[in-house]
Protein backbone atom coordinates (compact mmCIF):
# COMPACT_ATOMS: atom_id res chain seq x y z
CA UNK A 1 0.00 0.00 0.00
CA UNK A 2 1.28 3.45 -0.93
CA UNK A 3 1.71 6.18 1.67
CA UNK A 4 -0.87 8.07 -0.38
CA UNK A 5 -3.56 5.54 0.53
CA UNK A 6 -3.58 6.79 4.11
CA UNK A 7 -5.57 9.89 5.05
CA UNK A 8 -3.01 12.51 6.08
CA UNK A 9 -3.39 15.48 8.47
CA UNK A 10 -5.94 18.12 7.50
CA UNK A 11 -3.99 20.97 5.94
CA UNK A 12 -6.40 22.37 3.33
CA UNK A 13 -9.15 24.19 5.22
CA UNK A 14 -11.14 26.63 3.05
CA UNK A 15 -13.18 27.76 6.06
CA UNK A 16 -10.01 28.91 7.84
CA UNK A 17 -9.43 32.59 7.08
CA UNK A 18 -5.68 32.30 7.64
CA UNK A 19 -5.40 29.49 5.10
CA UNK A 20 -7.66 31.23 2.59
CA UNK A 21 -5.66 34.47 2.86
CA UNK A 22 -2.44 32.71 1.84
CA UNK A 23 -2.74 29.04 0.84
CA UNK A 24 0.61 28.89 -0.95
CA UNK A 25 2.84 27.72 1.94
CA UNK A 26 0.37 24.90 2.59
CA UNK A 27 0.42 23.93 -1.06
CA UNK A 28 4.22 23.70 -0.92
CA UNK A 29 4.03 21.33 2.04
CA UNK A 30 1.53 19.09 0.26
CA UNK A 31 3.43 19.09 -3.05
CA UNK A 32 6.51 17.84 -1.25
CA UNK A 33 4.58 15.22 0.69
CA UNK A 34 2.55 13.38 -1.95
CA UNK A 35 1.45 13.47 -5.59
CA UNK A 36 -2.10 12.77 -4.41
CA UNK A 37 -3.12 14.07 -1.02
CA UNK A 38 -6.17 12.93 0.92
CA UNK A 39 -6.77 14.44 4.32
CA UNK A 40 -8.77 13.17 7.26
CA UNK A 41 -12.52 13.78 7.02
CA UNK A 42 -12.38 14.91 3.39
CA UNK A 43 -13.54 12.82 0.37
CA UNK A 44 -11.34 14.68 -2.10
CA UNK A 45 -7.98 13.65 -3.49
CA UNK A 46 -5.94 16.84 -3.92
CA UNK A 47 -3.66 17.05 -6.96
CA UNK A 48 -1.12 19.80 -6.42
CA UNK A 49 1.78 19.20 -8.82
CA UNK A 50 1.81 20.86 -12.24
CA UNK A 51 2.48 17.75 -14.34
CA UNK A 52 -0.37 15.84 -12.71
CA UNK A 53 -2.88 18.70 -12.96
CA UNK A 54 -1.94 19.27 -16.60
CA UNK A 55 -2.30 15.58 -17.42
CA UNK A 56 -5.61 14.95 -15.61
CA UNK A 57 -7.26 17.90 -17.37
CA UNK A 58 -6.59 16.04 -20.63
CA UNK A 59 -7.31 12.49 -19.41
CA UNK A 60 -10.73 11.25 -20.59
CA UNK A 61 -10.95 8.86 -17.66
CA UNK A 62 -11.73 11.95 -15.55
CA UNK A 63 -14.78 14.13 -16.11
CA UNK A 64 -16.37 17.30 -14.79
CA UNK A 65 -19.52 15.26 -14.12
CA UNK A 66 -20.51 11.62 -13.85
CA UNK A 67 -24.21 12.04 -14.63
CA UNK A 68 -23.82 11.29 -18.34
CA UNK A 69 -22.70 7.77 -17.38
CA UNK A 70 -23.86 6.96 -13.86
CA UNK A 71 -26.54 7.76 -11.33
CA UNK A 72 -25.56 8.67 -7.75
CA UNK A 73 -27.05 5.32 -6.67
CA UNK A 74 -24.77 3.39 -9.03
CA UNK A 75 -21.77 5.03 -7.40
CA UNK A 76 -23.23 4.68 -3.89
CA UNK A 77 -23.23 8.46 -3.54
CA UNK A 78 -25.74 10.54 -1.59
CA UNK A 79 -27.89 12.78 -3.79
CA UNK A 80 -26.27 15.88 -2.31
CA UNK A 81 -22.68 14.94 -3.21
CA UNK A 82 -21.52 17.45 -4.27
CA UNK A 83 -23.69 19.94 -2.41
CA UNK A 84 -25.25 21.53 -5.48
CA UNK A 85 -26.99 18.22 -6.29
CA UNK A 86 -28.82 18.47 -2.98
CA UNK A 87 -32.59 18.07 -3.74
CA UNK A 88 -33.21 21.41 -2.03
CA UNK A 89 -31.36 23.34 -4.71
CA UNK A 90 -33.42 22.59 -7.83
CA UNK A 91 -33.00 26.04 -9.37
CA UNK A 92 -29.22 25.82 -9.22
CA UNK A 93 -29.43 22.32 -10.70
CA UNK A 94 -31.50 23.63 -13.60
CA UNK A 95 -28.69 26.10 -14.35
CA UNK A 96 -25.97 23.49 -13.97
CA UNK A 97 -27.79 21.04 -16.26
CA UNK A 98 -26.46 22.96 -19.28
CA UNK A 99 -23.43 24.64 -17.71
CA UNK A 100 -20.60 24.09 -20.20
CA UNK A 101 -18.11 23.71 -17.36
CA UNK A 102 -20.15 20.82 -15.96
CA UNK A 103 -20.83 18.98 -19.22
CA UNK A 104 -19.00 16.23 -21.06
CA UNK A 105 -19.17 15.30 -24.77
CA UNK A 106 -21.24 15.19 -26.87
CA UNK A 107 -23.39 17.88 -25.19
CA UNK A 108 -20.32 19.92 -24.22
CA UNK A 109 -18.88 19.78 -27.74
CA UNK A 110 -22.07 21.08 -29.32
CA UNK A 111 -22.56 23.97 -26.90
CA UNK A 112 -18.92 25.03 -27.05
CA UNK A 113 -18.96 25.11 -30.85
CA UNK A 114 -21.94 27.44 -30.79
CA UNK A 115 -20.28 30.09 -28.62
CA UNK A 116 -16.62 29.71 -29.55
CA UNK A 117 -16.73 32.05 -32.54
CA UNK A 118 -17.31 35.12 -30.35
CA UNK A 119 -14.17 34.40 -28.33
CA UNK A 120 -11.59 33.48 -30.95
CA UNK A 121 -8.37 35.51 -30.70
CA UNK A 122 -9.22 37.25 -33.99
CA UNK A 123 -12.71 38.22 -32.82
CA UNK A 124 -11.37 39.49 -29.50
CA UNK A 125 -8.56 41.46 -31.17
CA UNK A 126 -11.20 43.51 -32.98
CA UNK A 127 -12.40 44.69 -29.57
CA UNK A 128 -9.05 46.11 -28.45
CA UNK A 129 -9.66 49.78 -29.28
CA UNK A 130 -13.03 49.75 -27.54
CA UNK A 131 -11.64 48.00 -24.46
CA UNK A 132 -8.69 50.41 -24.22
CA UNK A 133 -11.05 53.37 -24.43
CA UNK A 134 -13.26 51.89 -21.70
CA UNK A 135 -10.26 51.61 -19.40
CA UNK A 136 -9.28 55.24 -20.00
CA UNK A 137 -12.85 56.52 -19.58
CA UNK A 138 -13.43 54.66 -16.31
CA UNK A 139 -10.16 55.84 -14.75
CA UNK A 140 -10.45 59.47 -15.90
CA UNK A 141 -12.86 60.88 -13.25
CA UNK A 142 -10.85 59.32 -10.44
CA UNK A 143 -7.63 61.01 -11.50
CA UNK A 144 -8.86 64.30 -10.02
CA UNK A 145 -9.82 62.47 -6.81
CA UNK A 146 -6.29 61.08 -6.61
CA UNK A 147 -7.23 57.54 -5.59
CA UNK A 148 -9.43 54.68 -6.77
CA UNK A 149 -10.72 51.38 -5.44
CA UNK A 150 -9.50 49.22 -8.29
CA UNK A 151 -12.14 46.56 -7.52
CA UNK A 152 -15.38 48.49 -7.01
CA UNK A 153 -14.69 51.76 -8.83
CA UNK A 154 -13.00 50.22 -11.84
CA UNK A 155 -12.69 46.45 -12.44
CA UNK A 156 -16.30 45.54 -11.75
CA UNK A 157 -17.63 48.18 -14.15
CA UNK A 158 -14.91 47.52 -16.72
CA UNK A 159 -15.14 43.75 -17.03
CA UNK A 160 -18.86 43.37 -16.41
CA UNK A 161 -19.64 46.14 -18.87
CA UNK A 162 -17.68 44.41 -21.61
CA UNK A 163 -19.30 41.00 -21.15
CA UNK A 164 -22.79 42.48 -20.73
CA UNK A 165 -22.46 44.41 -23.99
CA UNK A 166 -21.11 41.33 -25.74
CA UNK A 167 -24.05 39.19 -24.65
CA UNK A 168 -26.72 41.86 -24.96
CA UNK A 169 -27.66 42.76 -21.40
CA UNK A 170 -29.10 46.21 -20.69
CA UNK A 171 -26.30 48.42 -19.27
CA UNK A 172 -28.72 49.67 -16.61
CA UNK A 173 -28.96 46.12 -15.22
CA UNK A 174 -25.26 45.57 -14.61
CA UNK A 175 -25.48 46.04 -10.84
CA UNK A 176 -28.25 43.45 -10.75
CA UNK A 177 -26.15 41.02 -12.78
CA UNK A 178 -23.18 41.52 -10.46
CA UNK A 179 -25.25 40.88 -7.32
CA UNK A 180 -26.79 37.74 -8.80
CA UNK A 181 -23.42 36.48 -10.03
CA UNK A 182 -21.77 37.04 -6.66
CA UNK A 183 -24.55 35.08 -4.96
CA UNK A 184 -24.61 32.16 -7.40
CA UNK A 185 -20.86 31.46 -7.32
CA UNK A 186 -20.86 31.01 -3.54
CA UNK A 187 -22.35 27.57 -4.20
CA UNK A 188 -18.91 26.48 -5.40
CA UNK A 189 -17.13 27.46 -2.19
CA UNK A 190 -15.96 24.28 -0.39
CA UNK A 191 -17.13 25.64 2.97
CA UNK A 192 -20.43 27.23 1.84
CA UNK A 193 -23.08 27.18 4.57
CA UNK A 194 -26.69 26.08 4.08
CA UNK A 195 -27.71 29.74 4.18
CA UNK A 196 -25.23 30.63 1.43
CA UNK A 197 -26.40 27.70 -0.68
CA UNK A 198 -30.03 28.73 -0.26
CA UNK A 199 -29.12 32.26 -1.36
CA UNK A 200 -27.23 30.87 -4.35
CA UNK A 201 -30.22 28.75 -5.33
CA UNK A 202 -32.59 31.73 -5.15
CA UNK A 203 -30.13 33.86 -7.15
CA UNK A 204 -29.96 31.16 -9.84
CA UNK A 205 -33.76 31.30 -10.11
CA UNK A 206 -33.84 35.09 -10.35
CA UNK A 207 -30.95 35.11 -12.84
CA UNK A 208 -32.72 32.59 -15.07
CA UNK A 209 -35.98 34.56 -14.95
CA UNK A 210 -34.11 37.71 -15.94
CA UNK A 211 -32.40 36.02 -18.89
CA UNK A 212 -35.65 34.54 -20.14
CA UNK A 213 -36.94 38.09 -20.42
CA UNK A 214 -33.84 39.00 -22.45
CA UNK A 215 -34.45 35.96 -24.69
CA UNK A 216 -38.04 37.05 -25.25
CA UNK A 217 -36.89 40.56 -26.14
CA UNK A 218 -34.27 39.30 -28.60
CA UNK A 219 -36.78 37.02 -30.30
CA UNK A 220 -38.92 40.08 -30.97
CA UNK A 221 -36.02 42.45 -31.71
CA UNK A 222 -32.74 40.72 -32.71
CA UNK A 223 -29.55 42.75 -32.27
CA UNK A 224 -25.83 42.44 -32.96
CA UNK A 225 -25.07 40.54 -29.74
CA UNK A 226 -24.42 37.02 -28.55
CA UNK A 227 -27.93 36.43 -27.20
CA UNK A 228 -29.36 37.00 -30.67
CA UNK A 229 -26.65 34.82 -32.17
CA UNK A 230 -27.40 31.97 -29.73
CA UNK A 231 -31.08 32.13 -30.64
CA UNK A 232 -30.24 31.77 -34.32
CA UNK A 233 -27.38 29.27 -33.95
CA UNK A 234 -27.87 25.62 -34.81
CA UNK A 235 -25.95 22.45 -35.43
CA UNK A 236 -27.33 20.10 -38.08
CA UNK A 237 -30.59 22.06 -37.99
CA UNK A 238 -31.04 21.73 -34.22
CA UNK A 239 -31.33 25.00 -32.30
CA UNK A 240 -30.40 25.54 -28.68
CA UNK A 241 -33.25 25.29 -26.20
CA UNK A 242 -34.10 28.22 -23.94
CA UNK A 243 -32.72 26.25 -20.98
CA UNK A 244 -29.41 25.81 -22.79
CA UNK A 245 -29.25 29.49 -23.72
CA UNK A 246 -30.04 30.57 -20.15
CA UNK A 247 -27.29 28.39 -18.66
CA UNK A 248 -24.77 29.42 -21.32
CA UNK A 249 -25.48 33.12 -20.81
CA UNK A 250 -25.22 32.73 -17.03
CA UNK A 251 -21.84 31.01 -17.31
CA UNK A 252 -20.51 33.67 -19.66
CA UNK A 253 -21.77 36.54 -17.53
CA UNK A 254 -20.36 35.07 -14.32
CA UNK A 255 -17.09 33.61 -15.56
CA UNK A 256 -16.69 36.52 -17.95
CA UNK A 257 -16.20 39.02 -15.18
CA UNK A 258 -15.53 37.29 -11.83
CA UNK A 259 -12.15 35.86 -12.79
CA UNK A 260 -11.02 39.00 -14.61
CA UNK A 261 -11.94 41.27 -11.70
CA UNK A 262 -10.04 39.02 -9.31
CA UNK A 263 -7.04 38.70 -11.62
CA UNK A 264 -6.90 42.50 -11.96
CA UNK A 265 -6.90 43.03 -8.20
CA UNK A 266 -4.44 40.19 -7.57
CA UNK A 267 -2.13 41.65 -10.20
CA UNK A 268 -2.25 45.17 -8.78
CA UNK A 269 -1.54 43.74 -5.32
CA UNK A 270 1.45 41.82 -6.67
CA UNK A 271 2.86 44.99 -8.22
CA UNK A 272 2.29 46.94 -4.99
CA UNK A 273 4.32 44.26 -3.21
CA UNK A 274 7.02 44.22 -5.92
CA UNK A 275 7.67 47.83 -7.04
CA UNK A 276 10.74 46.83 -9.05
CA UNK A 277 8.52 44.70 -11.26
CA UNK A 278 6.29 47.70 -11.92
CA UNK A 279 9.32 49.62 -13.11
CA UNK A 280 10.25 46.80 -15.49
CA UNK A 281 6.76 47.06 -16.97
CA UNK A 282 6.76 50.86 -17.09
CA UNK A 283 10.18 51.07 -18.71
CA UNK A 284 9.03 48.85 -21.55
CA UNK A 285 11.52 46.15 -20.65
CA UNK A 286 8.54 43.82 -20.21
CA UNK A 287 5.29 43.89 -22.17
CA UNK A 288 1.84 44.09 -20.61
CA UNK A 289 1.02 40.75 -22.24
CA UNK A 290 3.98 39.10 -20.53
CA UNK A 291 3.01 40.64 -17.19
CA UNK A 292 -0.54 39.31 -17.56
CA UNK A 293 0.67 35.73 -17.81
CA UNK A 294 2.75 36.12 -14.67
CA UNK A 295 -0.15 37.69 -12.76
CA UNK A 296 -2.34 34.72 -13.68
CA UNK A 297 0.35 32.23 -12.74
CA UNK A 298 1.49 33.87 -9.53
CA UNK A 299 -1.90 34.36 -7.86
CA UNK A 300 -4.61 32.43 -9.68
CA UNK A 301 -8.10 33.95 -9.46
CA UNK A 302 -9.57 30.44 -9.39
CA UNK A 303 -7.88 28.03 -7.03
CA UNK A 304 -9.20 24.60 -8.05
CA UNK A 305 -11.41 22.50 -10.32
CA UNK A 306 -12.91 19.16 -9.35
CA UNK A 307 -13.00 16.05 -11.53
CA UNK A 308 -14.71 12.65 -11.16
CA UNK A 309 -13.10 9.29 -11.92
CA UNK A 310 -15.26 7.74 -14.66
CA UNK A 311 -13.48 4.50 -15.60
CA UNK A 312 -12.56 1.31 -13.80
CA UNK A 313 -8.93 0.56 -13.14
CA UNK A 314 -7.66 4.14 -12.84
CA UNK A 315 -4.36 4.36 -11.00
CA UNK A 316 -2.49 7.62 -10.46
CA UNK A 317 0.91 8.00 -8.80
CA UNK A 318 0.59 4.49 -7.43
CA UNK A 319 -2.87 5.11 -5.97
CA UNK A 320 -5.93 3.16 -7.10
CA UNK A 321 -8.88 5.52 -7.69
CA UNK A 322 -12.26 3.74 -7.86
CA UNK A 323 -15.03 4.97 -10.14
CA UNK A 324 -16.79 7.86 -8.42
CA UNK A 325 -13.66 9.17 -6.69
CA UNK A 326 -13.33 12.96 -6.70
CA UNK A 327 -10.08 14.78 -7.33
CA UNK A 328 -9.41 18.47 -6.82
CA UNK A 329 -7.01 19.91 -9.36
CA UNK A 330 -5.39 22.69 -7.34
CA UNK A 331 -4.52 25.30 -9.94
CA UNK A 332 -2.99 27.71 -7.45
CA UNK A 333 -0.55 25.04 -6.35
CA UNK A 334 0.27 23.77 -9.84
CA UNK A 335 1.15 27.33 -10.83
CA UNK A 336 3.72 27.52 -8.03
CA UNK A 337 5.29 24.10 -8.58
CA UNK A 338 9.10 24.45 -8.62
CA UNK A 339 9.25 21.30 -10.75
CA UNK A 340 7.79 23.43 -13.55
CA UNK A 341 9.04 26.97 -12.80
CA UNK A 342 12.38 28.10 -11.46
CA UNK A 343 11.99 30.18 -8.31
CA UNK A 344 8.24 29.59 -8.57
CA UNK A 345 7.28 31.73 -5.55
CA UNK A 346 8.88 34.83 -7.10
CA UNK A 347 6.76 37.35 -9.00
CA UNK A 348 8.70 37.84 -12.24
CA UNK A 349 6.81 39.74 -14.94
CA UNK A 350 9.45 38.85 -17.51
CA UNK A 351 8.67 35.17 -17.20
CA UNK A 352 5.85 35.46 -19.76
CA UNK A 353 4.96 31.77 -19.65
CA UNK A 354 1.40 31.21 -20.87
CA UNK A 355 1.36 27.53 -19.90
CA UNK A 356 0.02 28.11 -16.41
CA UNK A 357 -3.14 26.33 -15.28
CA UNK A 358 -5.30 29.37 -14.44
CA UNK A 359 -7.53 28.84 -17.48
CA UNK A 360 -7.86 25.10 -16.90
CA UNK A 361 -7.04 22.69 -19.68
CA UNK A 362 -8.26 20.09 -22.12
CA UNK A 363 -11.76 20.38 -23.54
CA UNK A 364 -12.77 22.73 -20.71
CA UNK A 365 -10.00 25.27 -21.30
CA UNK A 366 -11.54 28.69 -20.56
CA UNK A 367 -13.38 29.87 -23.65
CA UNK A 368 -12.98 33.50 -22.58
CA UNK A 369 -9.20 33.36 -22.09
CA UNK A 370 -8.38 35.67 -25.05
CA UNK A 371 -10.82 38.30 -23.76
CA UNK A 372 -9.57 38.03 -20.16
CA UNK A 373 -5.98 38.48 -21.31
CA UNK A 374 -6.86 41.52 -23.41
CA UNK A 375 -8.83 43.18 -20.61
CA UNK A 376 -5.97 42.72 -18.14
CA UNK A 377 -3.37 43.98 -20.64
CA UNK A 378 -5.44 47.09 -21.46
CA UNK A 379 -5.80 47.91 -17.76
CA UNK A 380 -2.05 47.63 -17.17
CA UNK A 381 -1.27 49.68 -20.28
CA UNK A 382 -3.56 52.50 -19.18
CA UNK A 383 -2.12 52.57 -15.64
CA UNK A 384 1.46 52.43 -16.87
CA UNK A 385 0.79 55.49 -19.00
CA UNK A 386 0.54 57.79 -15.93
CA UNK A 387 1.73 55.89 -12.86
CA UNK A 388 5.44 56.46 -12.38
CA UNK A 389 5.04 54.39 -9.23
CA UNK A 390 2.16 52.20 -8.14
CA UNK A 391 1.23 53.19 -4.60
CA UNK A 392 -1.44 51.69 -2.37
CA UNK A 393 -3.40 53.29 0.43
CA UNK A 394 -4.40 51.64 3.69
CA UNK A 395 -7.52 50.13 2.06
CA UNK A 396 -6.91 46.51 1.08
CA UNK A 397 -9.31 43.72 2.04
CA UNK A 398 -9.18 40.25 0.55
CA UNK A 399 -12.39 38.36 -0.10
CA UNK A 400 -13.04 35.82 2.66
CA UNK A 401 -13.52 33.07 0.06
CA UNK A 402 -10.99 30.44 -0.93
CA UNK A 403 -12.11 29.18 -4.33
CA UNK A 404 -12.49 32.59 -5.98
CA UNK A 405 -9.39 34.45 -4.87
CA UNK A 406 -9.42 38.21 -5.03
CA UNK A 407 -10.14 41.40 -3.09
CA UNK A 408 -13.27 43.03 -1.73
CA UNK A 409 -11.52 46.39 -1.83
CA UNK A 410 -8.09 47.50 -3.05
CA UNK A 411 -7.33 51.20 -3.25
CA UNK A 412 -4.40 52.79 -5.07
CA UNK A 413 -3.23 56.36 -5.56
CA UNK A 414 -4.06 57.62 -9.03
CA UNK A 415 -2.01 60.25 -10.83
CA UNK A 416 -3.65 63.01 -12.93
CA UNK A 417 -3.19 63.22 -16.67
CA UNK A 418 0.29 64.56 -17.54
Amino acid sequence: MSDNDVALPRLIDPANSTFAANPYPTYATIRDRAALYRQAGDPLWYVTRYADVHAIFRDKRFGSTFLHRYSPEQLNLPHNIPRWRDPRWTDFQAFERWDMLALEPPAHTQLRRLVLEAFTPRAVARMQDDISQRARTLLAPWREVGRIDIVNDYAQYFSLGIICDLIGVNPADRDTIKALSDAVVTMYEPAASDAQQATANQAARTFAEYLRQVISLRRRSPADDMMSALLMAHIDGIHMSDDQIVSTAMVLLMAGHEATVNATANGIWAFLSHPDEWQRLRSGAVSARSACEEILRYDSPLQSFERWVLDEGVEWAGVSLPVGSRVALVLGSANRDPRRWQDADRFDVGRGDANHMSFGGGIHFCIGAPLARLELACTLTELVRTQAELTGTDVATRTPMYQFRGFQRLEIALAPEP
